[in-house]
C-alpha cells in the first residue's frame, strides 16, 4: 500500500546509472523550458532567474509514494507548487506568462520517475544482483575484522581472495534459519545454566571493499570462509563457494 507524502525531487541517491538518469531528466526539462522561452513574446518573457524558480516551484507537488523492484518511487498527483504560483500571480496579470514554466516543473516529476525506472533496467544489465564481482570489485584493499568472540584470530590472502572471488554463487539466504540455530545454542546455555559459546555464522566483516555501484554495505565473512553476506541499504545477498580457501585461521581472537 502507498504512502501519502509531500515530495520535492532535487537529489539522487545511488550509482552513476542514477547520477546520469537525474541529469538526462535535467537535461529533458531544460529543452522543454527552451523551445517554450523561444516562441514568447518577447515582451512577455520573465527573466532567467525568475524561470528558474517557477520551474522549481513547479516540481512542488502532493505524491503518492509506491514501493515497486523493492525501491520507493513517487506519482505526482496534486500540483501545489503550480497552484501556489497561481495563487501569487493571477491577480497581477502575470500567470500566462509563467504557467508553461509552472507545469514543465509538475510535469517534471514525472520525467524523473521515467528516467528512474529506466535506471533500475540499465541497473540489473551492468550491476547483475547474482554475481558477487558486483559489490566485491576490488578487494586489494580489504581487511578482515573479528566482531564476534566465535570469530578466531584469522589472516586474509588478498591475492586467493581476489582468485576465489569467481567460484562464488548467488543462494538464498535463510535468515530464519540462521537465527533459529543461534537461538538454540542460547537456550541451550540457558537451560544448562552453563556457559555455551555461541557460535555467529558470520564472526568477520570485510572492510576496504571497492564497489560496482558505489553503495554503502557491510560484508560479513562466514566461519569457514566459504560463505560471504552482502548488505546493503535494502537488500541481502549470500554468496557460497566450495573451494575458497583464502582464510588462514590461526586461533581464538582475544
Amino acid at each position: 500500500m502507498g504512502v501519502w507524502k509531500l515530495d520535492f525531487y532535487m537529489e539522487y541517491e545511488g550509482n552513476i546509472i542514477d547520477l546520469l538518469s537525474v541529469i538526462f531528466a535535467w537535461g529533458v526539462i531544460a529543452v522543454i523550458i527552451v523551445r517554450i522561452y523561444r516562441v514568447q513574446n518577447a515582451e512577455e518573457r520573465p527573466r532567467i532567474w525568475k524561470i528558474v524558480m517557477a520551474v522549481l516551484l513547479g516540481l512542488f507537488s502532493f505524491s503518492f509514494t509506491f514501493p515497486l523492484f523493492n525501491e520507493n518511487f513517487s506519482i505526482a498527483i496534486l500540483p501545489l507548487g503550480v497552484w501556489i504560483l497561481y495563487g501569487l500571480l493571477n491577480r497581477r496579470e502575470r500567470w500566462e506568462a509563467y504557467s508553461k514554466y509552472a507545469w514543465t516543473g509538475f510535469l517534471g516529476n514525472f520525467i524523473f520517475l521515467g528516467t528512474a525506472l529506466l535506471a533500475i533496467g540499465l541497473a540489473a544489465v551492468y550491476y547483475p544482483k547474482d554475481e558477487v564481482r558486483t559489490y566485491l570489485t576490488d578487494v586489494s584493499d580489504v581487511e578482515l575484522l573479528v566482531t564476534h568472540p566465535s570469530g578466531e584470530d584469522a589472516v586474509l590472502d588478498i591475492t586467493r581472495l581476489d582468485d576465489a572471488l569467481s567460484t562464488f554463487r548467488y543462494e538464498d539466504s535463510d535468515v530464519i534459519q540462521w537465527f533459529e540455530e543461534i537461538r538454540e545454542q542460547i537456550w541451550s546455555e540457558e537451560e544448562s545454566k552453563e556457559p555455551v559459546n555461541v557460535q555467529e555464522k558470520f564472526p568477520y566483516l570485510l572492510t576496504g571493499v571497492k564497489t560496482k555501484t558505489r553503495e554503502k554495505m557491510h560484508v560479513y565473512l562466514e566461519q569457514d570462509g566459504k560463505g560471504l553476506l552482502i548488505t546493503t541499504k535494502s537488500n541481502q545477498y549470500y554468496f557460497k563457494s566450495k573451494t575458497a580457501s583464502f582464510l588462514e585461521v590461526r586461533g581464538h581472537a582475544e
